[in-house]
């Protein structure tokens, strides 16, 4: 069909020539008898054959130098074209192979997903069964890890988010194994309320409880910290409000709150969320609001 195509194009071409030179003959003769009455004596003017053969010829030899530089300028456009398609060529090839060897990864990442939780819930369960008689509170301990290891690596839904329920239910197993971490009670409340219905991602709250546990002061029976989770007509109402640690001088808290926020900007739009921070040199508070759907 390419082919069909320039041949048109070329008879098309060939076809116009006799009327280019015809038009152009024209011209040359209008011309003449337009300025030939300004002139100081006026010729008589008869197209003979020399004439037209000389118009021809100058048609020609102008059709020939334009026909030449449209030649060279599709010419250099064409090469261009070309090269423009070898370097889209080697660039896809390029990204093929990066995509090839990504895949390999990918499928290397895959069995290992696949070997290493089987490894290590085959060895919690081991650890798990040899100080049951022995220490109840170490048996404790590898139980909730076990399960609070299973909710991180379980599959989330189609939406990429998990559901609220199993959310809060991990959050008060990673509480449950802090306090098993310490010989000295931690003073921490975690309040409930609602339904607790609906998706949000996976182990963004325990972010900020991560943030209490990091760095907030839990020993201070006067103070205790206070994790709130609630949902009410289709909203889910979290927050976090704990005494911060002295010698973390009120740093440390921004990066787990910048990952938060990027993970939120990804799941919801600006309407459909708010997450306000309050802190002084004594304290520190997370006011997290989400519209589920």
């Amino acid at each position: 069909m390419h082919h069909t195509l320039r041949y048109n194009k070329l008879l098309l071409l060939l076809a116009l020539v006799p009327a280019m030179i015809a038009v152009y003959i024209l011209l040359q003769l209008g011309i003449e008898k337009l300025i030939n009455p300004f002139r100081e004596v006026p010729r008589d003017f008869t197209p003979d054959k020399i004439w037209y053969l000389r118009a021809t010829w100058r048609c020609v030899y102008f059709m020939s130098f334009s026909t030449a530089y449209w030649f060279v300028r599709q010419t250099v456009k064409d090469q261009r074209r070309i090269n423009q398609m070898k370097l889209a060529s080697v660039q896809a090839e390029r990204e093929k192979a990066e995509l090839e060897k990504g895949l390999i990864r990918s499928q290397n990442a895959l069995l290992q997903a696949q070997i290493s939780p089987h490894l290590l819930f085959n060895t919690l369960n081991f650890i798990y069964n040899s100080v049951q008689d022995v220490s109840p509170k170490a048996s404790e301990g590898v139980l909730l890890l076990s399960e609070v290891m299973h909710y991180a690596l379980q599959r989330v839904h189609e939406d990429g988010k998990t559901d609220l329920q199993h959310e809060v239910e991990h959050i008060e197993k990673y509480i449950a194994l802090n306090q098993l971490r310490f010989s000295y009670p931690l003073h921490l409340q975690m309040k409930c309320s609602g339904r607790l219905q609906g998706r949000i991602p996976p182990l963004l709250l325990l972010t900020f409880v991560e943030n209490t546990f990091k760095h907030g002061d839990l020993t201070d029976p006067t103070q205790a910290a206070c994790i709130s989770v609630s949902h009410h007509q289709d909203q889910l109402h979290f927050s976090t409000n704990n005494k911060k640690r002295k010698h973390h001088g009120g740093r440390g808290y921004g990066i787990g709150i910048q990952n938060a926020k990027t993970r939120l900007g990804e799941f919801y739009d600006e309407e459909e969320y708010s997450l306000t921070i309050e802190e002084d040199e004594q304290r520190h508070a997370v006011h997290l609001k989400i519209k589920l759907t």
